[in-house]
């Protein structure tokens, strides 16, 4: 009976890493497909040129009841200072701080960074996009309920279902297929000869 409880537990395991691995694999791939860049070509005017900047890429999935950061880095030519002038745009998601625009002003030759954190309103697929006067980078991300776990618990707890739940069934299976001992015949010795 034991056997059979441990094996129904590891049925269980491999199940749930089944079913938690398509859950972030489908969000992942429809926060990818939102995923953009858009360049205007216009006229730059003012004192300073604007920095370079890149985006660190946000977690393609989150979950319901976590945060996570949106970071730009910026950098400045050798030559000259910059200054950009940045914002976010994510509906479907609380941001802080509650201003949607920055400004980054570098010196010559050094880098900087600014910070958004992003805080999920509701489930769904949503883009989030940074731009400045001239580009734009625009970032999908999917907020999902994975039976209350966070992304990272959630892929974890895949990970060691798809590992430990297969093996939990070893035992049950062994039973299943382990050649049966026979019943040895019984010899009758000498001893076992009654007398008439």
């Amino acid at each position: 009976m034991f056997k059979k409880l441990v094996a129904f537990i590891g049925l269980v395991l491999f199940l749930f890493a089944i079913v938690t691995s398509k859950v972030l694999k489908k969000g992942e791939e429809k926060a990818l497909a939102l995923d953009d860049q858009k360049t205007s070509y216009a006229v730059v005017q003012g004192d300073l040129l604007p920095c370079t900047w890149n985006v660190k890429p946000p977690e393609k999935v989150m979950s319901e009841n976590s945060t996570q950061s949106v970071v730009v880095e910026a950098t400045s030519s050798k030559d000259e200072e910059c200054e950009s002038f940045l914002s976010l745009r994510a509906p479907g998601f609380d941001i802080s701080p509650s201003r949607e625009e920055q400004t980054i002003n570098l010196a010559k030759d050094s880098k900087g960074s600014i910070s958004w954190i992003l805080s999920p309103r509701k489930t769904g697929t949503f883009d989030a996009s940074v731009s400045d006067m001239i580009d734009t980078k625009i970032f999908g991300v999917t907020v999902t309920n994975i039976f209350g776990l966070s992304t990272v618990q959630a892929k974890s707890a895949s990970f060691l279902g798809t590992i430990f739940g297969p093996m939990l069934t070893v035992p049950w299976w062994w039973d299943r297929f382990k050649p049966k001992k026979k019943n040895p015949e019984v010899i009758k010795g000498p001893e076992d000869k009654t007398e008439v």
